[in-house]
């Protein structure tokens, strides 16, 4: 075998190798697609400050199953939102709790909340306190979960509450795909299932 052939058998390695090593440590990405309710008209006008309050026993957004498939996972998730009856469009990656807060910001608006970023006089607070958001894998099925409690409070004083949770699970099909489907379907559901009208009537800041 000539120089040249060596040289060209070189390269070829060098390149299958680099190829190999890129595709082995490439960092998977999880999508969140947020699916927007219906906008509401009986809450137009009103103002909170939102604050979401991490409670989470485990920090850990994955878990072990969920682990070992994504293993080079780097920790943010890739996060759109879906008008309703539109497509969604990719607002960009976030960790798990900005997640939280940028879906939350959206449903609000959606029904015409204005959120303030500091305390005002006669503003009262919404409290999201965040007790599980998790991806797991468990017997070849993706397992989405999600629990929070919201509080509306005024004066430092709890006016309404309400608990929501959900599971999502799906089989693994063509690699992430299934992960992306649960994790959307269990952000969606939770987040629109919260009932804000209910919220503000319950806490008597509604006009009769």
């Amino acid at each position: 075998m000539g120089k040249r052939s060596i040289m060209i058998s070189l390269l070829i390695g060098v390149l299958m190798s680099g190829m190999f090593v890129f595709s082995c440590t490439s960092i998977p990405e999880i999508q969140v697609l947020y699916r927007l309710p219906a906008p509401s008209m009986g809450l137009q006008g009103k103002s909170v400050v939102l604050k979401i309050i991490d409670k989470r026993a485990d920090k850990e957004f994955l878990r072990p199953g969920a682990r070992r498939q994504f293993k080079y996972f780097s920790g943010n998730l890739s996060f759109a939102v879906a008008k309703y009856n539109e497509a969604g469009f990719k607002i960009g990656p976030f960790d798990p709790i900005a997640v939280i807060k940028e879906g939350f910001k959206r449903r609000l608006e959606n029904d015409g909340i204005r959120i303030v970023s500091e305390p005002a006089e006669g503003v009262p607070e919404l409290q999201i306190i965040l007790e599980e958001f998790s991806l797991d894998f468990v017997a070849r099925q993706w397992v989405a979960t999600m629990r929070y409690e919201a509080k509306l409070l005024k004066d430092s004083r709890v006016l309404a509450n309400q608990s929501i949770s959900g599971k999502a699970e799906r089989f693994k099909i063509l690699r992430r795909k299934g992960a992306d489907t649960a994790l959307g379907d269990i952000f969606t559901d939770t987040l629109n299932r919260l009932d804000l009208v209910k919220l503000f009537h319950d806490a008597h800041l509604l006009n009769p």
